[in-house]
Order: structure tokens, then sequence, then C-alpha cells
């Protein structure tokens, strides 16, 4: 899996309408980039998050994130758990460990 640099949000990414998200885990960085939404499996059941999202934070369930980039093919990474914040179309979601493709 590629890693991009963490994007600064930008006046023009919120014009456009995207998210700046980040996926950590404790060995890295799984996903950095915009988005146009990104979905989290969270203890409450799933959450979709697209722009303009009110601020939140939540406790992630184990199971999959979805986020589907400003541009090129949707991004699954499978957590174990954790957090995801949400402020000012800003998406953090700090994961406590994730399940490389196969491993499931």
């Amino acid at each position: 899996m590629s890693v991009t640099a963490s994007p600064s949000p930008t006046p023009q990414h919120r014009a456009a309408g995207l998210l700046t998200v980040q996926v950590v885990a404790p060995d890295g960085v799984r996903w950095s980039g915009h988005a146009r939404g990104v979905t989290v499996p969270s203890v409450s059941g799933s959450l979709g998050i697209l722009p303009r999202h009110e601020p939140v934070a939540a406790v992630l369930a184990a199971g999959v994130v979805r986020v589907r980039p400003a541009a090129g093919d949707p991004v699954e990474v499978t957590v174990t758990g954790g957090f995801v914040v949400v402020d000012d179309d800003e998406v953090s979601v700090l994961a406590d460990g994730t399940v490389a493709p196969g491993d499931a």
C-alpha cells in the first residue's frame, strides 16, 4: 500500500467539498489524502462522514474503514479498533492496529 504525503486543508479543497483524511496505526500512516467521504465502524454502528460534518469523536470497533478518495479507487483499511476524530473537514482515524489483506 502506498502512502501519500500528509495534505493540509486548503480553501480550495474545502470549496471543492473535500475532507482531509489520515488513517494512522501505531506502525505508521496507512492512508492520507483528500477524500469525498469516509465510513468508519464505530461501536455504535457505521458512521458516515461527509464534508461539513459536525465535529465528533467516536470509539471504533473492529471493522473496515472505507475512504472515497477525491481521485482514484476506493480504499479499505481493516482496523482492530481505535478512535475517529472529525473537526473542520479534517478526519483523523487513530487505529489500535490494522490487518493486512489476506490476514483476516
